[in-house]
């Protein structure tokens, strides 16, 4: 209980509805509104309820046991409930044990009380697995010249909610198909009779494929066909958000009012979701049957997925949106096709993430700390309630959603594609780390200026909780030291070193691995173009749940940050990359040091960083150094038969590939790029390909051919990639902007059992985008722009390369600016065209050209025939009579790459679904 002129919001308490049936599993439970009755529904086993919502009091059920109504022919009992949906309307479609679906209708009057007719029955071949029978939001198409709303009684005074549903998705275990059956007419001889029948295969994904009921032949699974059966079916009309976003076009507006869109959509046991736009038919001749286009399929986790429609946003600007729960639960929501733009409709998903207060840091106030987490999802359920947030206004819906554990109830934020949030710090940034273990936040931030003073004195290393942004913990920097490099590592702490001489260190064993900040500092005196001293300093923060730390006073938050080790060096520590064995890469001025942690003799429990060898020596400057091992310690314990290779990229003299060698500790150059490129960053994609940025603002691709002939080949980098970004990049990492699915192990949409499709097969059979080189890279620039690169099979990069070169065909830029002119590597006096890249901006709108044009890029490609390639998965063509790089120039590969004459056509839907793809992978 609560007042609520004195506490704003409401309280929860459970609540007993005396007419619900407790002792029996309920399958569905919800509001019905008919006639003046507001009443809840609950099915269980062996019965409907319906209770008033009012008393809580049983008002009539309803069991298949018992005999039936006057307007039925079978009076026999009909046996257990399994599934069971219904709508506020009033009609409730039950399954039974067998197969046996039966329509129920609540009817009430002025002067009755509510009852429940049973209106026809018919049995299916199979269980039936699901059911759902929402109503679509757009008009009928049997309406009346001049009227919008459906034919309803009293339909001008009738609520949204209240619109009866012309028809019913049933889908049935073993079968990979959904079936709509009719609910609507005046003559019951039809009811529940199939309209459709919806094979969700891929043989589907056109317009015109989809089985009709006069189709009785069933068609074909696509390759990419699971035999995984419907768990979870959504009849609901979409509505277009302002919102604007690349992904799934649908092609096809005639089944759209306005900006609406109806759709089916089908969730598998796998977590896979499958979307279809549905076509009602419409009053015209030749028009009377139902029909689906614009096939859809994505995956979206592991998990079973439950669909669930709600209304999203304000009374103003309110829209249509479904969630689809599981391990990642997702909202899916439509966008772009409203009045006066020209993009054509899309789907979107959205993954959501939920803030909960985390129990177990409670700080000694008792304060909860808020974090963003990724909690599955078993149920959920929208509903209205104007107590539970002041912000939520009387069209938007609340979520009450529940896992194993816990009822958790909320609203979802207004969909955007990246949210951003401000923190003032006070001082300029120049470096930052997330701290996964710790869970902070690592600033190296610069202090102002003291009067009269040429130096900043007020250098600093700030750390920040990664939910709340509370400072934890602040280290100050000596003066003139200033922050230049940071990074978030695992260590491995070895025992003491031997001490004699002639045994190689790389002998002492690991105790145990650690994770740790480190940083890189420089000291900046005012007489020195560039620094001679520098520190390597090791951090130690821990998350609060162990305590393994003590804090200087006792009053001080459990969790904390202290320096455990530091190694001064004779230059500036201008970057540090985790490595093999838990171990380091550090670049000092010119040098390349590796450095290990070691537990002290003389101090129980003090810590150690010593440098390991002579370093490598040979540049200029060492600005970058990065390795494929990353932050977490799974990589980095693998030493044992894995060669230890890093890229180190020099001030003018490019990227160079050296590998290290534990038995003799030391670093050898195996080969370097001889361009002069003057580096603003690295990535080191795999253990043969590198890409870098440089200082004309564009990017560059090197390969290592560690199986050529001659020694000078062998020493040499290839570029393989030139590509004019436009903006000055300055940090690339591993990465992306959306949360990877469980089920994904570093190859986006393999082919059918991991095998390479047969030259007999299309397109359409193996069309998933495969990320097989370098995974995903982000990158920043100075001008604050985030982008994501991705690195493409063989069959992707032709494919895309082929759409581009038809796009720079067809499509007029704007202004008649030639993106090919804009895309060219250009540095100083060299110029030429862009290689090995496929522009991502460019291809992905795609997805906004109108039919006609989409029909002409695509014949274009027919025309080139060069999308199609034999492909080997090493980025080469399998052919014996030589090798075909697959990072071939603007003007492309031959017309006789590896294809036949008679390949198989392209088609606009083969092409959109390749973009959508690899749209919603950034």
């Amino acid at each position: 209980e609560m007042d609520e002129e004195e506490e704003e919001g409401g309280a929860l308490a459970e609540v007993t509805i005396e007419g619900f049936n407790s002792s029996k599993s309920t399958l569905f439970a919800g509001n019905l509104l008919v006639g003046k009755f507001d009443l809840l529904l609950q099915v269980v086993e062996d019965g409907v309820r319906l209770v008033d919502s009012g008393t809580l009091a049983l008002v009539t059920q309803w069991s298949p046991f018992s005999p039936s109504d006057e307007d039925s022919d079978d009076d026999e009992p009909l046996g257990f409930i399994t599934v069971a949906s219904a709508n506020e309307s009033g009609q409730i479609v039950v399954a039974l044990r067998g197969g046996a679906l039966v329509y129920l209708l609540v009817e009430g009057g002025e002067g009755s009380s509510p009852t429940i007719r049973r209106v026809k029955q018919v049995t299916l071949d199979r269980e039936i697995s699901c059911i759902d029978l929402n109503p679509f939001g757009s008009s009928s198409p049997h309406r009346k010249e001049g009227s919008d709303s459906m034919e309803l009684d009293n339909a001008e005074s009738s609520p949204r909610g209240t619109r009866k549903s012309q028809l019913v998705a049933v889908g049935l275990w073993d079968d990979f198909s959904v079936r709509l059956l009719n609910l609507s007419g005046d003559d019951h001889s039809s009811v529940l009779d199939q309209v459709l029948h919806i094979n969700l295969g891929r043989g589907n994904d056109n317009d015109g494929s989809s089985l009709t009921a006069n189709d009785n032949d069933e068609q074909e699974l696509g390759e990419s066909g699971q035999h995984m059966m419907a768990r979870s079916l959504c009849l609901v009309t979409m509505d277009s958000q302002s919102t604007n976003s690349n992904s799934i076009i649908l092609k096809n507006t005639a089944a759209a009012t306005g900006n609406n869109v109806d759709m089916l959509l089908v969730g598998l046991g796998d977590g896979k979701l499958i979307s279809f736009v549905v076509n009602q038919p419409t009053s015209s001749p030749g028009n009377n049957n139902w029909s689906i286009h614009s096939r859809k399929e994505v995956s979206l986790g592991t998990q079973g997925i439950h669909l669930i429609p709600f209304q999203h946003g304000s009374s103003k600007s309110s829209g249509s949106c479904v969630l689809a729960t599981g391990d990642r639960p997702t909202v899916v929501y439509l966008t772009g096709g409203n009045a006066g733009s020209n993009s054509n409709p899309k789907l979107n998903y959205s993954t959501i993430s939920l803030t909960v207060e985390d129990d177990d840091d409670d700080d000694e106030d008792g304060h909860n700390h808020a974090s963003h987490k990724n909690i599955s999802v078993n149920v959920a359920t929208p509903f209205r309630s104007s107590l539970l947030f002041s912000t939520a206004g009387a069209h938007s819906s609340s979520l009450c959603i529940a896992d194993e554990n816990t009822l958790r109830l909320g609203m979802i934020d207004n969909i955007q594609k990246l949210h951003v949030t401000s923190y003032k710090l006070g001082m300029t940034p120049r470096r930052i780390c997330y701290h996964e273990a710790g869970r902070v936040y690592c600033v190296g931030c610069i202090g102002g200026l003291d009067v009269g003073m040429d130096a900043n004195q007020n250098n600093c290393v700030r750390f920040f909780d990664d939910s709340t942004f509370e400072e934890l913990n602040c280290i100050n920097l000596e003066p003139f030291e200033m922050i230049l490099s940071i990074e978030s590592v695992s260590l491995s702490i070895n025992s003491p070193p031997s001490e004699s001489k002639s045994k190689p260190s790389d002998t002492a064993s690991p105790i145990e691995y650690r994770p740790f900040i480190v940083m890189g500092t420089a000291y900046a005196y005012p007489d020195e173009d560039e620094p001679s001293q520098g520190r390597v300093i090791v951090v130690e923060c821990n998350s609060g749940g162990t305590g393994n730390l003590k804090s200087d006073t006792e009053d001080q938050m459990l969790r904390h940050v202290r320096q455990v080790a530091d190694l001064p060096l004779m230059g500036g520590i201008y970057s540090i990359a985790p490595f093999y064995g838990g171990n380091i890469l550090v670049t000092c001025n010119s040098k390349t040091v590796l450095c290990q942690l070691f537990a002290s003799v003389i101090t129980p429990g003090e810590l150690l960083l010593n440098c390991v060898g002579s370093g490598h020596h040979g540049h200029l400057i060492s600005l970058y150094v990065k390795s494929l091992v990353s932050s977490d310690k799974s990589l980095s314990k693998c030493q044992e038969k894995t060669k230890q290779r890093a890229i180190v990229g020099d001030l003018m003299r490019s990227i160079a590939l050296v590998e290290y060698y534990p038995k003799h500790q030391v670093i050898h150059e195996l080969a370097r790029d001889f361009n002069s490129n003057f580096c603003t960053e690295i990535a080191m994609l795999t253990d043969n390909i590198y890409m870098g940025s440089e200082g004309y603002n564009n990017l560059f691709v090197l390969q290592y051919n560690p199986n050529a002939t001659t020694e000078q080949t062998r020493v040499r980098l290839d570029t393989v990639g030139h590509y004019h970004i436009g903006e000055m990049t300055n940090k690339m990492m591993g990465g992306s902007l959306i949360m990877p699915s469980n089920n994904t192990t570093g190859s986006v949409g393999a082919t059918a059992n991991g095998k390479v499709a047969s030259d007999k097969t299309s397109y359409e059979s193996n069309r998933k985008i495969d990320i097989t080189i370098g995974s995903q890279t982000l990158y920043g620039t100075v001008d604050g722009t985030i982008g994501s690169i991705l690195g493409l099979g063989g069959k992707a990069f032709a494919f895309l390369n082929s759409l581009q070169r038809a796009m720079d065909a067809i499509v007029r830029p704007v202004g008649d600016l030639s993106r090919g002119h804009y895309r060219a590597w250009e540095q100083e006096q060299k110029k030429h065209a862009s290689c090995g890249f496929v522009d991502g901006d460019w291809v992905e709108t795609f997805l906004d050209l109108n039919r006609p044009t989409m029909e002409r890029v695509v014949k274009e490609m027919n025309k080139d025939t060069r999308w199609r390639i034999r492909d080997d998965g090493k980025g080469f063509s399998t052919r014996n009579d030589g090798r075909q790089n697959l990072m071939d120039t603007e003007d492309g590969m031959g017309t006789d790459a590896g294809i036949s004459s008679n390949a198989s056509a392209l088609s606009v839907e083969d092409v959109l679904g390749a973009v959508e793809e690899i749209s919603m992978l950034h």
